[in-house]
């Protein structure tokens, strides 16, 4: 019973054992014979497989390689050429010994070779006397060329590496004289990318015409990667050198390369001649077998959007001017990518202004995979952008705004305006206060004509009583003719003897006299012909709207 439980506790372990998730399993790392062996991705530095990578050794002729490279960086420059003719010195081989590996012949003081022959005898025979009179036509002296040797290999990363000739003879080297097989890589890394430098190392074989003291030489290669008749023949291999000293044994540095998978090889201290070739091509096959690229960076990708000033439109996105891709083991999953953006008008500390042209270079950007560096490009810009004239009226006059002459100049005009506004307020405070003046005086004037008035109709008239006001006839009416002869007249009451506020009644008006001679039309009316006269204690307001005054 106790079995077909350790069985079933088996058969759920396994089962919960399946459902966890597959991890990549580390690569199998090849085996080499070399004391000191490096793989590096020659595009991005970096390391593939090392054994005793950092071990400090003595390179013998492979000190030729950073020979090379000081001479390839010059013809970039300008400052040399292939065809430039080079006069070996009468001390030129002030360092070398009898044993030191010549071209054959010598050459001797006087002779003339072209640069590119030189590097012919050089990498393909690792002959001593031509890296001295390479070493003097641009360094001026052999030492110092080797000055300069060392700087470019600090530049370049190599910590354990000094030169103290440009040729690796031991008699003139000594202990100062090593490197390591990491340091090496890094240096062939970029002689990878010099044309000059590769169609050299390629070479089976190159013939040097006669000069005037010596007759035609010929040079052979050493690699055998490069040659199709060996046994060792690889055909991705492209370069680069060979080297041998007793104390260090065979060496190679190779590089190779297949679908887009560069890797430079690294082989120092191998026992036996030609263990060299099998450890190189063992690493290569190893790397385009379990190794392959993985862009992790496009140049259609917009990686961000940066403000533009005076421009239309007013921001433009950005991309990598170029592709980056990650040399990954085929099992290997992608981790973190993040990208570092430096943009060069952020160094400079100015603003991005229009116009800005589609491609045009604005920065770089470094892809970082699991908080790693692993290539750096140029940032270009996605879009164009140009000047927005309302954008660049606006920061052209900001910009003028801003200088102290036309500070001052608009201080001054708000200095006038400030009085203009001050003294328009106190004018039309002033004539507010005028047109007051002018009211109140009207007012004054015409309750002192109302004053007038009203004591001009409160006088009583001297000739007649006072007393109310008979009720006066219509406007313009004619009186009516009434018969007064069969008519007794009453008692008189009042001023024509109508009854007043006592109920008495009004009495006729009294006959009409004749005139011998009628008044003209223009003759002024007499006293009684007016309407009527406004009387003390008689109600105005009733007598002007009765006569329409």
């Amino acid at each position: 019973m106790k079995k077909y439980r350790l069985l079933s506790l088996l058969l759920i372990l396994s089962l919960f054992a399946c459902l966890l998730p597959v991890q990549a399993l580390a690569l199998d790392e090849p085996e080499t014979v070399a004391r000191s062996a490096v793989l590096i991705d020659a595009d991005t530095g970096d390391i593939l497989y090392q054994k005793n990578g950092d071990l400090t050794m003595f390179p013998g002729g492979l000190t030729m390689l950073m020979t090379a490279l000081l001479v390839a960086e010059a013809i970039d420059v300008g400052s040399l050429n292939l065809s430039d003719e080079v006069t070996a010195s009468e001390n030129f081989r002030y360092n070398l010994s009898e044993e030191s590996i010549t071209a054959d012949p010598a050459v001797v003081p006087g002779e003339k070779l072209t640069v590119e022959e030189l590097l012919y005898c050089s990498l393909l025979r690792s002959s001593a006397d031509t890296c001295n009179m390479l070493a003097e036509r641009v360094g001026g002296t052999v030492d110092g060329f080797v000055e300069a040797m060392n700087r470019r290999a600090q530049e370049l990363g190599c910590t354990n590496t000094h030169f103290a000739n440009a040729n690796g003879q031991a008699v003139a080297g000594g202990e100062n004289h090593q490197t390591t097989a990491h340091d090496l890589a890094l240096i062939c890394r970029q002689l990878v990318t010099k044309p000059a430098i590769l169609a050299v190392s390629r070479a089976a074989s190159y013939t040097i015409g006669a000069t005037e003291v010596a007759g035609s030489r010929t040079v052979y290669n050493a690699n055998y990667l490069l040659d199709p008749t060996s046994e060792f023949y690889y055909q991705h291999a492209y370069g680069l050198k060979t080297g041998y000293s007793a104390a260090l044994g065979n060496c190679l540095v190779a590089a190779a390369d297949l679908n887009e998978v560069n890797v430079v090889a690294v082989i120092l201290g191998c026992p036996e001649n030609g263990d060299q070739f099998r450890d190189a091509i063992t690493l290569f096959d190893w790397a385009f077998d379990n190794y392959s690229y993985r862009q992790i960076l496009s140049p259609m990708d917009t990686l961000d959007t940066v403000e533009v000033s005076t421009g239309s439109p007013s921001s433009i996105g950005v991309r990598a001017e170029t592709a980056v891709s990650l040399l990954l083991p085929n099992d290997q999953e992608l981790g973190d990518v993040e990208y570092a953006i430096q943009y060069a008008h952020e160094q400079s500390g100015t603003e991005l202004e229009a116009p800005i042209s589609a491609g045009e270079y604005l920065g770089t950007v470094t892809v970082r995979v699991d908080g790693e560096d692993h290539g750096t490009v140029r940032l270009v810009a996605a879009a164009s952008s140009d000047i927005s004239r309302l954008d660049y009226l606006q920061t052209q006059l900001k910009g003028m705004i801003q200088t102290p002459a036309v500070r001052q100049i608009l201080t001054i005009l708000v200095i006038i305006f400030g009085v203009y506004l001050l003294l328009t307020v106190i004018y039309f405070i002033q004539r507010m206060h005028h047109l007051h003046t002018l009211r109140r005086a009207r007012k004054e004037r015409a309750a002192s004509r109302a004053r007038q008035e009203a004591q001009w109709l409160d006088v009583p008239r001297e000739e007649e009583p006072a007393g109310y006001i008979d009720e006066p006839p219509a406007r313009y009416a004619e009186p009516e003719e009434e018969d007064y002869e069969d008519e007794v007249p009453e008692e008189p009451s009042g001023r024509y003897g109508g009854r007043h506020a006592g109920g008495a009644r009004r009495a006729a008006p009294p006959e009409e006299e004749e005139y011998e001679d009628e008044a003209p039309e223009d003759a002024e009316p007499e006293e009684d012909d007016i309407p009527g006269i406004v009387e003390p204690g008689d109600d105005i307001d009733e007598f002007f709207r009765h006569y329409k005054l």
